[in-house]
Parts: C-alpha cells; sequence; structure tokens
C-alpha cells in the first residue's frame, strides 16, 4: 500500500497544517510506559539469567528475587537515559501501513476507535515525501540516525540481535554489580564490550521497535530519530546545527521534523473520522498542495 497514515486530532491536524512539520516525541516519555517495559523486561530478565549463570552458587544471594531485580534495574536504567538534556534519546512518530484495500481507503477501525475515538483525521502520507523529508532535514539539523522502521510484536529470543543484545547488557550488568561486591568470582568480557552510550542507544532502540503482540493489528512503522548535541561541518551540505530540543506545558520532550527546509512536508490525503469535524477548509487551505479530502464512511453510531 502506498500511504503511510497518521492518526491524530484537530489540534494534530492544525498543527501540521500550519507548520508543514511532524513532531517526534521521546521515546520515554509516550504516554503508554508498558511499551517502554515489554520489551525491556524481557530482555533483562534473560540478561540477569546470564548473569546468575556465571556467578559461583557460594555466592548467589539466597533470597535473590528476578522479577524484584529486573523492576529495580529497570527502573535505574530508565532513570539514567532520561536525564540530562535529551540528546542522543530516541524522538519518533507513529504511522500505520494498511493491509487491504478497504483499510487505505476508510483506515484501520482499531486505530479510528483507539486514538482517536473516531473524532479525528487520519493523515496518510506518501513513503518517498517522507524519505525526502528525513534527507533534508538530516542535512541542516545533526542526527545520530534518522530513518523509518517497522515495528516488530513479539520476540523471538533466538534472534542474532537479541542474543548478542542481552549478553552485552549481562556484561554490563556483571561491571556494575563488581563495583559494590568486587569480591565475587566473576570477570567480565571485557573484549568486544561496547561503550555504555551505545549499548544504551541499542536499547532504546530494540524497545522503540518491538511491542506486545497484542498490537499487531496496529501494524506501526515509526520515523525515528536521535538528535546528536554537537552541531557537524559538513563537506558538501555545509552545518548541520545542534537539534532543539522542546518541551510541552506538561513537560513531554519533543523535536520537530522537517521544520529546517521549505515547503515542509503535507499529506496527500486525509480521511475525515466519522464523528469528527468535517469542516477543515481552514486548515486544508495551508497546505502547499492541497490533499484529497475523504469521510471514513465507517458504520459507526
Amino acid at each position: 500500500m502506498p500511504y503511510l497514515s497518521h492518526y491524530t486530532n484537530r489540534s494534530g491536524l492544525e498543527g501540521i497544517a500550519e507548520t508543514h512539520s511532524l513532531w517526534g516525541t521521546n521515546f520515554l516519555d509516550v504516554n503508554d510506559s508498558s511499551e517502554f517495559l515489554y520489551a525491556w523486561s524481557l530482555l533483562l530478565q534473560d540478561a540477569l539469567r546470564d548473569v546468575l549463570n556465571h556467578i559461583p552458587d557460594d555466592q548467589k544471594r539466597p533470597d535473590c528475587n528476578l522479577d524484584a531485580e529486573t523492576e529495580h534495574i529497570a527502573s535505574m536504567l530508565r532513570g539514567s537515559i532520561k536525564g540530562g538534556e535529551g540528546y542522543g534519546h530516541l524522538y519518533m512518530t507513529s504511522f500505520a501501513q494498511a493491509a487491504t484495500d478497504d483499510q487505505e481507503h476508510r483506515g484501520i477501525l482499531t486505530l479510528w476507535d483507539r486514538y482517536t475515538r473516531h473524532q479525528g483525521y487520519c493523515l496518510q502520507f506518501d513513503r518517498d515525501d517522507l524519505k525526502r523529508m528525513m534527507s533534508l532535514d538530516s542535512q541542516r539539523s545533526n542526527y545520530g540516525a534518522l530513518g523509518l522502521k517497522r515495528v516488530c510484536y513479539g520476540i523471538d529470543p533466538d534472534a542474532y540481535d537479541y542474543r548478542e543484545l542481552r549478553s552485552q547488557l549481562a556484561q554490563r550488568l556483571i561491571v556494575q554489580m563488581l563495583r559494590t561486591r568486587p569480591d565475587l568470582r566473576v570477570e567480565p568480557k571485557w573484549q568486544g564490550m561496547w561503550a555504555e552510550s551505545y549499548l544504551e542507544r541499542q536499547i532504546l532502540d530494540f524497545c522503540a521497535t518491538h511491542k506486545d503482540p497484542c498490537f499487531e493489528d496496529e501494524r506501526e512503522i515509526r520515523l525515528f530519530g536521535y538528535p546528536v548535541a554537537q552541531a557537524e561541518s559538513r563537506v558538501f551540505f555545509g552545518m548541520a546545527y545542534r537539534k532543539p530540543i522542546r518541551t510541552t506545558a506538561n513537560g513531554k520532550r519533543y523535536v520537530v521534523f522537517g521544520e529546517s527546509w521549505k515547503p515542509g512536508i503535507w499529506p496527500r490525503r486525509i480521511i475525515i473520522g466519522a464523528k469528527a469535524d468535517p469542516n477543515i477548509d481552514a486548515p486544508v487551505a495551508k497546505f502547499p498542495n492541497r490533499p484529497e479530502v475523504v469521510h471514513a464512511e465507517l458504520p459507526i453510531a
């Protein structure tokens, strides 16, 4: 299917129409914390099991509770990653990809209900337009990475990337344990160990692209970016500046994708929700090219 669909409310539609850009929310500030905890808890528990397998039996704490340790370490790491100015963090905007022609034409019922209660709008973007926006934005703003990724539903514990990440996390946990218990007869595998900042980024990336299988019908694709704190001089494109990180009134951090170039990004098509205000002439008129506007025509009372 050609479009990537972004479900939003009236203020979201008006904001995109006004700025011709998209907001990327800090992944650690998303409304549903389970998005982070689903993959993170499974990964951390497996890494802790690996650690326990390396500790001699006579040095294991008899009262060790794996679930309690998992929750404690998860809270500590999230607090560590969440601190600072927000650079090096993952910022994202979510889209959905239709599975059928009907979903493409009217939208996905599950997403209409969950994200807009049928009172919002489905903005459908061309994938090539989004890629062009990312390419141009990365020329003017310095990112560690910027791209589109499909969300996986569920985790394959035998996948290479999962096993490597679990192993790296286990070694990092051993290093942390040795700081408080230097008497442990365990030697970390220093050779090949990732830098701590790189490990944190890989954890965020993995957690952001793996969700509970119960959400599979969302068919989510995420536009993600890792803004870098320093500006960088580029040979062919000039200076890539430090991306501004902004904060909403309720304290959530975000970046603006596509803010540094004109004419910006806009949808090719807008679907009006079954219970939404159909009068959107004013915001639609602000787009450089008028998108096609249709009604969802879903059997919603």
